[in-house]
């Protein structure tokens, strides 16, 4: 796994390690289970080695591991994505059947002038879509950011897919996010985000063995 390049997972085989038990924040202990199993596969590690810990967001961390670590299991699967040297967040959401003036809330006012260009059977993929990428932003920001939303414009990304993000506090100076759209199911859309530039993204579908008991 070079620099600049993140590598996400849809792990297909997840249900070997248990039904999970729900933990504070969301996570669950199947979902760290998977997570210690996918790693130690892919780095030849015993998985004791691996320790993984949450931060006050409830997000999952590798502690003291050389790659950033993001878990998303927002529609049901488990997808994780790994970064060597940068901080990474996922989203995945499902494509809605119809669009309300509620749901563009959210979105800036290029977006909505985006959306309101496609054709009204394809607005709500184009909007899933969309939400993704900010999503994805939103979660690598942190706490606060989502409040500013509408704020955050995924139509001017660019070719390296730079998301700016505006302060969320007064003691926020904002940031950037590199975000990149990732292959998905019908009916589904996905993304991930990362602190600095991305050369690549690599998605792969696994099966990850079932991790032995401690």
């Amino acid at each position: 796994m070079g620099e600049g390049e993140v590598h996400v997972f849809s792990v297909l085989n997840e249900s070997e390690f248990g039904p999970p038990r729900d933990l504070p924040h969301g996570g669950s202990t199947g979902d760290d289970r998977t997570v210690r199993a996918l790693l130690a596969r892919l780095l030849m590690r015993p998985p004791h080695d691996i320790r993984l810990t949450r931060d006050d967001l409830g997000r999952q961390r590798w502690e003291a591991g050389p790659l950033g670590l993001a878990v998303c299991r927002d529609e049901g699967g488990l997808l994780v994505a790994l970064a060597r040297g940068l901080s990474v967040a996922l989203s995945a959401v499902t494509v809605p059947c119809a669009v309300d003036a509620e749901a563009l809330l959210p979105f800036s006012r290029t977006e909505r002038a985006f959306a309101g260009e496609a054709a009204a059977g394809r607005r709500p993929l184009v909007l899933a879509r969309m939400w993704a990428r900010k999503e994805a932003a939103l979660r690598l920001a942190g706490r606060g950011a989502f409040a500013l939303a509408a704020e955050v414009d995924v139509m001017a990304v660019g070719p390296e897919g730079r998301v700016a993000l505006p302060a969320s506090g007064p003691w926020s100076a904002g940031g950037v996010a590199y975000v990149r759209d990732l292959p998905a199911g019908a009916g589904t859309a996905a993304a991930v985000a990362a602190s600095g530039p991305l050369r690549g993204a690599v998605f792969r579908r696994l099966r990850c063995p079932e991790l032995a008991p401690a």
